[in-house]
């Protein structure tokens, strides 16, 4: 039951990961074109997308077991993407929005602007825990194949 739900959330991850990105460029594009500011200077809102990604390539290349294995980090991955599509399509069409209704716009940016530090503290916090798991996993891996080891010793004396 394990492994269903470790492969079904791991590829619900990248799923999640490429909508929340796309929608997340969206309205960044729109709400900058809105403000007349350049496109480039939305570049530390994808800082963390970019982190993220090469992360990713980094556990699909060496096949990080510890990473790939975790049903904890691959749900926490569903939510935090989750969370940030929400928002942003809350953002787009929630008609109950008073600012939105007022301004006459399609997106409310102000409540997306809002989120920006709240999506990039979770997008850091998601790059983070995935570099430590890539490296505390090799340690647990080899201080569990010593105890089988020990353990295999102890059972044939």
């Amino acid at each position: 039951m394990k492994k269903i739900f470790n492969g079904l959330f791991y590829f619900l991850k990248f799923l999640l990961f490429v909508a929340s990105f796309s929608l997340t460029l969206l309205i960044i594009v729109q709400m900058y074109n809105r403000l007349g500011k350049d496109v480039f200077d939305s570049i530390p809102v994808f800082v963390p997308y970019l982190c993220l990604l090469i992360l990713f390539i980094i556990n699909i290349l060496l096949r990080q077991k510890s990473v790939t294995k975790c049903v904890f980090y691959n749900i926490t991955c569903c939510l935090v993407f989750g969370t940030i599509l929400v928002v942003g399509l809350r953002a787009m069409f929630d008609s109950n929005m008073i600012l939105r209704a007022q301004l006459g716009r399609k997106i409310n940016f102000n409540f997306f602007d809002y989120f920006i530090p709240f999506m990039k503290v979770m997008l850091y916090g998601l790059s983070i825990s995935n570099f430590f798991l890539m490296f505390t996993g090799e340690k647990k891996e080899k201080k569990l194949a010593k105890l089988i080891k020990e353990e295999d010793i102890e059972q044939v004396i």
